[in-house]
């Protein structure tokens, strides 16, 4: 029969016509993410983090990056940390390495730029900013030798 295809169609838009509408008003109404949503920024609990480059080592394109001095009690401490989102794969090696659990997703996910610097976050400072960390101390000098 030939206009079996055309009624299958017509059926299925007829019913869909009644079914409850489930478009969303972004941006005015922001979506419901799940709580294994992956693609935001990483927010990172300073005072937890023992700057031990795990999440950097496991990062498999290099977008976590960290710097880290002594302090004087020739504990490593962070000096910085950086997360680029324009090389991260959102595969989420870096935060099963933490050991401390001091890393996150945030439910953030409108991160467009114009240029890749607007890609790159600094999330040491943002720890410092919510009052998470103070600043590292500088190394302690042993002493003059003369």
């Amino acid at each position: 029969m030939q206009g079996k295809g055309l009624l299958t169609g017509m059926g299925i838009t007829f019913r869909e016509f009644f079914r409850k509408k489930v478009t969303e008003e972004y941006p005015d109404v922001q979506p419901d993410l799940g709580d294994r949503f992956r693609g935001g920024k990483i927010h990172l609990v300073a005072s937890k983090c023992i700057a031990c480059g795990l999440c950097q080592n496991a990062c498999p394109n290099g977008s976590v990056r960290l710097t880290t001095v002594k302090d004087a009690n020739n504990k490593r401490q962070l000096a910085t940390y950086v997360h680029d989102t324009g090389l991260c794969l959102y595969c989420n090696l870096c935060i099963e390495a933490c050991p401390t659990k001091c890393i996150e997703w945030t439910k953030e996910f409108a991160l467009s730029s114009y240029s890749r610097d607007g890609l790159v976050f600094d999330c040491l400072e943002a720890a410092r900013q919510r009052g998470d960390v103070k600043p590292p101390e500088a190394p302690q000098p042993d002493g003059e030798k003369g």
